[in-house]
């Protein structure tokens, strides 16, 4: 009789935890396919199809959000970028990344200075240049700055070589107003942490207060559409213990954040207890957290820049290299600050002869920044299998970036930013830049561009490639976490000037809403 009642009992039907219907699913997978609707369970994708496949998917206590016809892309992934040490003082900072009127970003300073006590320093910890107004090139006066912030010392950092400082942040490290706002190089700035006596005096922030600010910038970057990154900072940018200590197995922090091997070399001994260190290590690449390689600056005696014409010494590429050999030995990621040509082609000569007996397409070693780039570097790096990055800092130095050639030559090459210091952290920013060749003041920057499809591959799935998490992230499949953002606009179909403004409406990591302005106004939803 049991076996009778088993026969005829009938399962009952899985339904979704969550479904999304009536959208635009850009899915980004090998056919840039585009769907209606998908479902989630728990932290993963289980479907994607149409409004009435997926409907089949909801049950009693299904949660249901109706997309209202826009646009959803996969979670974006950054490459490259400074997070830790933005976390360190977020609570001083006021951010004009990406802002293209020089009043505007007179008001997010004075709205800043207004928020704090009498005597607080405020900074603008970099993110931005002068050229990036569009209503008038240049800096700001004392005068402007003074009337920003006119109890407030205030400053505002432009990469690591100059400020603009307001008369009281002058007046207390010994500078007379009367020398003007503008300054460039030490000791009010510096190429080296903390970067100059202007920096110096900025106050320790307090542990409660660093663990507010970790939120508060992941909660930014949520909102700018961002999921996940690669910290690629060194030991003085801040302790990158933090994350884990804030993170649970249970309640992960909203955003995935990879990062490198924390170390300097600024020597031949430096190089050997690198070389020891990275020998006791092993990579990492968790779901949320991990030790995923080494950069950006293997060893610090060879960091080229925009000025850079020649060579660095066979003497300085050895000691790099017994780092880097040590890397390959272990099986770390190598993502190496590489700006120019001349620094791409002498590492090449090097990696070409350990390709011989450690093959290097497995390990994804990546040259990253490239502002130039010669057709003979492309096609040596597509027979290496290695990959590129590229960040949207080259907009702001106006940088001619070969995209099109990068593209052409068939190497998988991902976009990042290069945040917070030297670059904004907005990823619309950078898929604008990539898509018009244009920065956010409307001027033409490059000469090669790509097309949307090319550039959101390149922010997502690409991206997903470069941290070997292609399996789990950088497209909507099933199968792969719920990390997706959902757009207030269409990004395949608005004019190509309108993609630097796109915004985020909801923003989910892993199945959980990390940002929604959808049912909440501007405000996020943290689960």
């Amino acid at each position: 009789m049991a076996a009778t009642l088993a026969a005829c009992r009938t399962e009952e039907p899985t339904f979704a935890e969550q479904v999304l219907l009536n959208g635009k699913i850009l899915t980004v997978d090998s056919e840039f396919s585009i769907n209606e609707a998908l479902a989630i369970q728990g932290e993963r994708i289980v479907a994607v199809g149409t409004g009435e496949e997926i409907e089949a998917q909801i049950g009693p206590n299904t949660r249901v959000i109706d997309l209202g016809g826009r646009t959803v892309i996969p979670g974006l992934i950054d490459n490259h970028m400074h997070f830790i040490r933005a976390v360190q003082r977020w609570n001083l900072q006021a951010r004009i990344d990406g802002v293209n009127s020089r009043q505007e970003a007179l008001d997010i300073m004075a709205a800043k200075a207004a928020s704090m006590e009498p005597g607080e320093w405020l900074m603008v910890q970099g993110g931005w240049r002068e050229n990036q107004f569009a209503d008038g090139g240049g800096g700001f006066t004392l005068e402007e700055l003074d009337a920003a912030a006119p109890a407030n010392p205030l400053f505002l950092q432009i990469t690591y070589q100059a400020v603009y400082a307001n008369s009281l942040a002058l007046e207390a490290v010994g500078v007379s107003p009367e020398e003007g706002a503008y300054h460039r190089g030490p000791p009010l700035i510096s190429g080296q942490p903390p970067y100059g006596l202007l920096n110096e005096q900025m106050p320790a922030v307090s542990q409660e207060q660093l663990e507010r600010n970790l939120f508060d910038f992941i909660h930014e970057l949520n909102r700018a559409g961002l999921t996940s990154v690669y910290d690629v900072g060194r030991p003085p940018e801040g302790d990158i213990s933090l994350l884990e200590r804030m993170s649970s197995e249970d309640k992960p922090l909203p955003l995935r954040v990879w990062h490198t091997l924390k170390y300097e070399a600024y020597d031949p001994q430096g190089a050997d207890a690198a070389v020891t260190l990275v020998r006791n290590s092993t990579p990492n690449n968790g779901d949320y957290l991990g030790l995923l390689g080494l950069g950006e600056h293997i060893y610090l005696p060879m960091f080229d820049n925009p000025g850079t014409t020649e060579r660095y010494s066979d003497e300085i590429i050895d000691e790099f290299m017994k780092i880097a050999t040590a890397a390959a030995e272990r099986g770390f990621q190598v993502h190496e600050h590489t700006m120019q040509d001349v620094t791409v082609q002498s590492l090449l000569d090097r990696y070409e002869v350990l390709n011989e007996t450690i093959p290097l397409a497995p390990l994804r070693w990546t040259f990253i920044h490239v502002f130039t780039l010669s057709p003979e570097s492309i096609e040596r790096i597509g027979e290496l299998g290695m990959t590129i990055a590229v960040h949207s800092v080259a907009s702001l130095a106006e940088a001619r970036v070969p995209l099109r050639d990068i593209q052409d030559g068939g190497i998988i090459w991902g976009l990042g930013t290069d945040a917070t210091i030297v670059a904004h952290y907005q990823p619309f920013i950078t898929l604008g830049w990539a898509v018009t060749g244009k920065n956010v003041s409307g001027n033409t920057v490059l000469d090669q561009t790509v097309s949307r499809e090319e550039a959101l591959i390149a922010h997502t799935r690409a991206n997903a490639w470069q941290l070997f998490k292609e399996d789990d992230l950088g497209t909507l499949e099933p199968g792969k976490f719920a990390d997706l953002v959902v757009l207030d606009r269409d990004y395949l179909t608005v004019p190509e000037n309108e993609i630097f403004d796109i915004e985020p409406v909801l923003t989910m990591v892993g199945g959980r809403i990390a940002y929604n302005a959808i049912e909440a106004g501007d405000e996020a939803a943290q689960e």
